[in-house]
């Protein structure tokens, strides 16, 4: 994985690059690769273990994921459902793994992955599969970059909540959970996750949760919102708040 002058200089950055998460927990290799990536145009993050990567997806927006298997706190494929089944995340997922069976790589992409590269590798290669999945994407509907439910909004990359077209402010825990809830209206979302998404790197005291809950129902109900429902002993859920006889 050396990096030649030719590999460095290949591409230049554009004006508005694409977002990449390198989730691996060898970091010689996370280093060459948010290197070379970033030489090459495109705005470059990392995470080192399952649990961090499942937390930065929560709250942040990727173009395209490089993934690893094998991670630990929560391992590459386990990471991978959740991203689609829990946040419902169509992010482009590139696996680079060491695991080189049929067996492991048909496993990837039952999980949702979208391309599977074999370690060791080509920067060379990384290049151009990254792009090819970039493309693809592109290619596809756009996102939208609003989480709307009822009268809320939430602006995805500015992290501002409106109701009814009105600012709220909440914490910045409020505001995650907020999130995780918008992104799967009507669902119940098990305390467990929920818990495991806002504290992914530590255990939350006994009411930690309980209390944002609180904050941020109370500042949507503020505003004429209440439609966050709670299930006892199980978890929350966003529902359409009751409305008045006509």
């Amino acid at each position: 994985m050396t990096m030649s002058p030719e590999l460095l200089s290949e591409r230049a950055r554009p004006a508005h690059p694409s977002s990449i998460l390198i989730v691996e927990d060898d970091w010689q290799i996370a280093t060459n690769l948010h290197t070379f990536l970033e030489l090459q145009g495109f705005a470059v993050d990392a995470a080192y273990s399952g649990p961090a990567a499942l937390h930065r997806c929560s709250v942040e927006r990727f173009d395209l994921i490089v993934l690893d298997l094998g991670l630990p706190g929560l391992d590459g494929l386990t990471l991978l459902q959740r991203l689609r089944v829990e946040l419902r995340a169509s992010t482009p997922v590139l696996i680079i793994s060491a695991r080189t069976d049929l067996a492991d790589k048909l496993a990837g992409f039952e999980h949702g992955a979208d391309d599977y590269l074999t370690k060791p590798f080509a920067l060379a290669e990384v290049g151009a599969r990254v792009r090819a999945l970039l493309n693809r994407a592109a290619g596809g509907s756009v996102v939208d970059p609003v989480l709307r439910f009822e009268s809320i909004e939430l602006a995805l990359d500015s992290g501002e909540v409106r109701v009814a077209g009105s600012p709220v402010h909440l914490t910045p825990k409020a505001n995650q959970l907020l999130e995780l809830l918008l992104r799967k209206p009507g669902q119940l979302l098990r305390r467990e996750s929920i818990e495991a998404a806002l504290w992914p790197d530590a255990t939350p005291q006994a009411d930690a949760l309980r209390s944002q809950i609180h904050l941020l129902r109370k500042a949507l109900a503020e505003h004429g919102f209440d439609g966050v429902q709670t299930v006892h002993g199980v978890g929350l859920r966003l529902v359409a708040p009751p409305r008045e006889a006509g």
